[in-house]
């Protein structure tokens, strides 16, 4: 009943805790605060439209940075597409894994979506109002940047390393 052959293949995951890397409450607050500098600002510059665009410019950039990891988690690694979803608590707002992800998936998903944001802002220029380009390209740096304050902070690791987002501390894990 019990062969050595199904011993041999049964699967374990060891974890290993490399690192956790705490998410300030300062932090988290300044970062909230900016978002409210950019409407303040665009409220000064364009009034109420500034406000509006503002609104529109965040939405948009949410829409845009979901739409491009749906294709590129779908295009990259079907299995773990069930991972990601929309987050809303701070700083992690905007589509993002929910369970565990490897790092190096993280890191080249959010270099796509760096470049595909900047480019879709870019694509706004000609013909929209400055407001909406300044608050698009705003929003778009403003969702990113803790992703990649994350990032810079795991530069070093190994590639093969797992990465735990939560609302208080990041884990970083080997297996």
């Amino acid at each position: 009943m019990d062969d050595p052959q199904s011993r041999k293949d049964a699967t374990f995951y060891n974890y290993k805790l490399i690192r956790k890397i705490p998410l300030r409450p300062e932090s988290k607050y300044s970062y909230m605060a900016t978002a409210l500098l950019l409407s303040t600002v665009l409220y000064f510059i364009d009034s109420w439209r500034g406000l509006s665009y503002s609104f529109v410019g965040v939405i948009v950039m949410l829409l845009v940075h979901a739409l491009v990891l749906r294709i590129t988690v779908k295009r990259v690694d079907k299995l773990s597409e069930k991972r990601w979803t929309f987050r809303r608590d701070w700083p992690w707002i905007g589509p993002l894994p929910i369970m565990d992800t490897q790092l190096s998936l993280f890191r080249r998903l959010h270099f796509h979506l760096l470049l595909v944001g900047c480019c879709v802002a870019g694509l706004f220029y000609p013909w929209a109002h400055s407001s909406l380009v300044i608050a698009m390209m705003y929003w778009h740096i403003w969702l990113l940047t803790p992703r990649f304050k994350l990032l810079w902070s795991l530069r070093k690791e190994r590639r093969d390393g797992i990465v735990r987002l939560e609302s208080k501390e990041v884990s970083y894990y080997h297996q």
